[in-house]
């Protein structure tokens, strides 16, 4: 039989992680690179300074709301992966492929469901958001364009979350890899050649997700591994869907909740409407994005290394792990995060060449919102770990609370009183903290009351085996 790519239940916890986070860490990277390509491409060759601002601000204030309306679904990933770490680490292997089949159906079903949506809405939502004028036609066409390609972003992302909780993060960098660079290529011969600005680099965006996901169909489709995959098994099983979405919704919705703050903050900036203001806020993220897929990596691994270990209900490796995890992630963070800052200006004029305005925005955002990535890191970790476990709600509840609810209330309180544009960049540090803080706490107690239920079916187990010697 087909073996599991990686068993996270036994071996030495650090090299595990590494081993596992650094082909995440690239899969994410190009993924990234996907948005920076979009950026940049438009930022440099989208034609005058005046159309590359525009474009390039078509395309920031359009990110936030396509992954807002995306977020439950991909959420939904959250579970897959879930349910997969959880029967290798009990050794249950015949319930991967029922997860495969039920995943891969549901993210078609809600692909398409999505693209629809989206396409009809992109223009009404936008404009809920106070996108600028100016700007609000091609964030239109970029949406439209992005959301032919939400289908395929969902099926991808749901295989990769199955392939990544059997061990194997290195075949997902593989096929990001591939869509990365047709990304690349295709924003170019859109722009340059085509000169179709912000649409241009959407419909390439779309095309580089339809890439990637018929290549992880593929690679599933040929292999005769735990989680092969074939179209005539396509279906919902529904105790697999069941507790898929157990796992999954509270994930989604904590997903969601993230972008709801996002986009009101989006918001509160597109209210000065300054493409300036847009635009910088725009890159500063970009450019800011690579130092956290990096931390989130390790997330990723932790969360892998936790659900197996509970499938194989070892407590003391999962404690072992998160306080590495914690340690490793707040020091990369921060060393990264120095070295970011003090290169940050000509990385920034990459994407707004000769715009002093823009870059200067933008190098003040990058600063202010890098200085406490940290938090968001460690809030990860334990609300994941607790995912991990399969305690998917009361995280979600904290995260929407801590990070969409202190957002929303800052934006409606201390932004009311202080009217700047670097008013909205301090609340992601003090959504972070809040959020920090609870979820230690939470997973503190979620670990203590999982271990103690564990004990008690051990001692049970004794009892019920010593009663049958007797």
């Amino acid at each position: 039989m087909a073996k599991v790519k990686m068993d996270m239940t036994r071996g030495k916890i650090l090299p595990l992680l590494w081993r596992y986070a650094l082909p995440v860490m690239a899969t994410s990277v190009i993924h990234q690179l996907f948005n920076t390509a979009d950026s940049i491409v438009v930022g440099r060759w989208g034609g005058d300074t005046a159309a590359r601002e525009i474009a390039l601000s078509a395309v920031g204030s359009s990110t936030h709301l396509c992954s807002l309306l995306i977020a439950v679904f991909t959420g939904l990933a959250v579970g897959a992966g879930v349910s997969v770490s959880h029967a290798v680490g009990a050794k249950e292997y015949g319930k991967i492929k029922r997860v495969v089949h039920t995943a891969v159906t549901t993210a078609m079903l809600a692909g398409v469901l999505m693209a629809v949506l989206g396409f009809l809405f992109a223009r009404p939502l936008l404009q809920l958001m106070s996108t600028p004028d100016a700007v609000l036609d091609q964030a239109v066409l970029y949406m439209r364009a992005y959301f032919c390609g939400v289908p395929a972003l969902l099926i991808y992302n749901y295989c990769a979350s199955i392939l990544n909780a059997t061990g194997d993060s290195a075949r997902p960098l593989v096929f990001l890899s591939v869509a990365g660079a047709a990304n690349v290529l295709l924003n170019l011969l859109m722009v340059v050649v085509f000169q179709q600005g912000a649409l241009g680099v959407g419909v390439a965006t779309a095309v580089s997700q339809w890439i990637s996901c018929v290549m992880v169909l593929i690679y599933m489709a040929r292999k005769n591994e735990l989680f092969s995959f074939s179209f005539k098994h396509l279906g919902l099983h529904m105790p697999t869907l069941k507790k898929m979405l157990a796992m999954g919704i509270p994930a989604g919705i904590q997903a969601s909740m993230f972008e709801i703050g996002n986009v009101v903050m989006q918001s509160a900036l597109n209210s000065f409407n300054n493409t300036v203001y847009v635009s910088g806020s725009s890159i500063a993220s970009n450019a800011g994005t690579y130092t956290q897929l990096i931390c989130a990596a390790f997330v990723s691994a932790a969360y892998v290394f936790v659900g197996q270990n509970t499938g194989a209900k070892n407590m003391e490796r999962i404690r072992r792990c998160v306080r590495q995890s914690a340690l490793l992630v707040t020091g990369l963070a921060i060393a990264m995060n120095t070295v970011l800052n003090l290169c940050s200006t000509p990385i920034l004029y990459l994407f707004a060449p000769n715009n002093t305005a823009v870059v200067e925005f933008a190098r003040i955002k990058l600063l202010i919102n890098s200085s406490f990535y940290f938090l968001e890191h460690l809030q990860s970790l334990y609300a994941s770990s607790m995912r991990g476990m399969g305690r998917s709600t009361a995280p979600m509840l904290i995260s929407v609370g801590g990070i969409c609810g202190v957002r929303i209330l800052w934006i409606n309180t201390v932004f009311v009183w202080i009217r700047n544009p670097l008013t909205i960049f301090f609340a992601y540090a003090a959504s972070w903290g809040i959020t920090f803080i609870a979820q230690f706490i939470l997973y503190q107690i979620t670990r203590r009351k999982i271990e103690k239920g564990w004990q008690k079916e051990e001692g049970l187990e004794k009892g019920e085996a010593a009663t049958v010697t007797a």
